[in-house]
């Protein structure tokens, strides 16, 4: 993939921002993976969700493999241990028609408390887009069986804007959760943190 100038303008924009404070030095069990779906017809319609306008025929995907160091400084500065499957992640970067770089996206699988909803799992897919800037462009919660309010851009709206030296903590800054659901509503917006994280370490070099 070639770096156009406004994709290094997003490598630049996560690389100049800090990392946040320091969490415990020793990793908690795993919270969240990367989302992966059986086919590219499912990735792409919930990429193109993230990326409207994103020419669906230009998609590139950017893999990457983070060494043992950047392991260990993405566990210290999320709080928990990643997956092995995390280590080597896929990002998405979209373009429009017209061949102008629009951002990336990654999909993050939060792991919750186990659940059970009509006889089944309750499972929470988030996909976060990232725009130029370094910033949050768009969330999408996907097929989420519990509160329809946590797909919703009410909720959603909320964690969109923000970057690395933002606010991610429900209850601070403006983020509210759904009522019933505060702990999905913190997974949200976790999902939000560790993506820009992982975009820092992976293509802010």
């Amino acid at each position: 993939m070639s770096r156009s100038t406004p994709l290094r303008s997003l490598l630049v924009a996560l690389a100049l921002v800090g990392l946040c404070a320091n969490l415990s030095l020793t990793a908690r069990p795993a919270q969240a993976h990367l989302a992966k779906w059986g086919s590219w017809e499912i990735t792409h319609r919930n990429l193109m969700r993230l990326f409207p306008d994103a020419d669906p025929n230009a998609w590139r995907i950017k893999r990457y493999q983070f060494s043992n160091r950047e392991v260990e400084l993405l566990e210290r500065e999320l709080g928990f241990a990643l997956y092995p499957e995390d280590r080597t992640p896929e990002f998405y970067v979209a373009h429009d028609r017209a061949g102008a770089f629009l951002g990336v996206a990654i999909f993050i699988d939060p792991r919750t408390k186990p659940k059970i909803l009509d006889g089944s799992i309750l499972t929470l897919e988030v996909g976060v887009g990232v725009d130029a800037r370094g910033k949050i462009n768009r969330m999408q919660v996907y097929d989420y069986r519990g509160d329809i309010r946590l797909t919703q851009p009410d909720f959603l709206g909320q964690i969109e804007g923000r970057g690395l030296d933002s606010e991610f903590r429900m209850g601070k800054d403006g983020l509210t959760p759904v009522a019933g659901e505060q702990e999905e509503s913190q997974l949200v917006a976790n999902a939000g943190h560790e993506a820009l994280l992982l975009m820092k370490v992976a293509l802010g070099r």
